[in-house]
């Protein structure tokens, strides 16, 4: 299922918040030959005589102590002894089956979309390569959940089902996988707390195509230009409050203080009115309480699927009385959307969160922005 419905309602390696890092070498342990991870905590990459392994961490909310381990072997090379009765994975993989619309962007980092066969939730596709090819009927649906069709993904033979789980009950849809014979892998990228991390997970999927030079290139450039953006802030005295969300059913989501959206705010240079909470998952408050601390925006983002007031103000009418609305500084990330409602922002945006902080920056600072032109977000007016 696509995770933008999902995202509109709701350790091994060091890692460092925000635009700091340091820097890590190959390290050379009985683990094999580790490749450096910055950012991300959910994975690691370790380089053997061989094989590559993948082991992946917790990917699902709440999982406590799970790890899964994918070996890679190069098609024609032979198996070491080593790896009976490991799941194993034969590279460069040429065909794959995506569960979710996030796992376009870095396939498109990658220059990979056309190994796309299959997909969960095609209409919120937002790629244009990619959307030709589903109108063309050369990338099929394979619904989603309880839903998903098995007999198509054994007939469409894929190298792999790329999925995720938002809880344990994932577990069946990989066990029912596991019984067909279908390689199946759990990709937990959307967990990471940092926009950095959550980029990063572009070098996991480069080592199913054998890319692993150019994802580590491709996200160094992303990396030095997150940093050097979150540099031109710095010395900034001002932190505009910001507002995000819009509620559901008279409940309002916010994210988390620790969230990769709380510290994109951050880094660009604004106050986020829940900057305080210590979680890194959404939590849901009362429009009341909403709009005692809205009193302190002086933006709000991320609202929905408005594209103007008057679509805020058909939500609740009291939305009148917010600074942000009053002072026409409403900004949303739905700048490039589908007719039936994919979102650019969800699906590149999760390997390019340069360009994101860029459009943040530019709303919470517009002084010091050189050209009001963005990749994401719109005034909403």
């Amino acid at each position: 299922m696509s995770r933008v419905l999902i995202a509109l309602i709701i350790l091994a390696t060091s890692f460092e918040l925000s635009c700091s890092s340091h820097d890590k070498s190959k390290k050379n342990t009985e683990q094999g030959i580790k490749e450096p991870i910055v950012y991300a905590k959910g994975f690691i990459l370790a380089n053997f005589k061989g094989y590559k392994k993948i082991t992946v961490f917790n990917p699902w909310q709440q999982a406590k102590q799970v790890n899964l381990e994918y070996y890679l072997v190069g098609r024609s090379d032979s198996i070491p002894a080593e790896l009976k009765g490991k799941q194993i994975i034969r590279t460069p993989i040429s065909k794959i089956i995506c569960l979710s619309t996030t796992h376009i962007g870095f396939l498109g980092a990658l220059a990979e979309t056309s190994s796309i066969q299959a997909l969960s939730g095609v209409k919120y596709v937002s790629n244009p390569e990619v959307r030709k090819r589903i109108q063309n009927k050369e990338i099929a649906e394979i619904g989603y959940e309880q839903a998903i069709n098995y007999e198509l993904i054994l007939s469409l033979k894929p190298d792999i089902v790329m999925a995720y789980g938002v809880d344990g009950e994932v577990t069946g849809t990989l066990n029912k996988l596991k019984e067909l014979g279908i390689q199946v892998i759990l990709n937990g990228e959307y967990l990471e707390e940092t926009p950095l991390a959550k980029a990063e997970w572009v070098k996991f999927m480069g080592a199913f195509y054998n890319k692993q030079e150019l994802a580590t290139s491709y996200f160094k450039t992303i990396e030095q230009n997150y940093k050097a953006i979150c540099k031109t802030v710095e010395s900034l005295k001002s932190k505009p409050g910001v507002l995000t969300g819009l509620p559901y059913k008279d409940t309002w989501w916010v994210a988390g203080g620790n969230s990769n959206l709380a510290t994109l705010i951050k880094d660009a240079g604004g106050a986020y009115l829940w900057k305080e909470n210590q979680s890194r998952e959404s939590f849901s408050i009362s429009l009341e309480e909403v709009a005692i601390s809205a009193s302190k925006a002086d933006y709000w983002i991320n609202c929905g699927t408005a594209n103007t007031i008057n679509d805020l103000l058909a939500t609740d009418s009291r939305f009148a009385t917010f600074p942000p609305v009053k002072k026409r500084t409403i900004f949303n990330n739905n700048l490039i959307v589908t007719t039936e409602g994919g979102n650019d922002y969800w699906e590149r945006g999760v390997v390019r969160p340069d360009l994101i902080l860029a459009d943040l920056v530019k709303i919470f600072h517009p002084e010091s922005a050189n050209n009001t032109i963005y990749n994401f977000y719109k005034p909403v007016r």
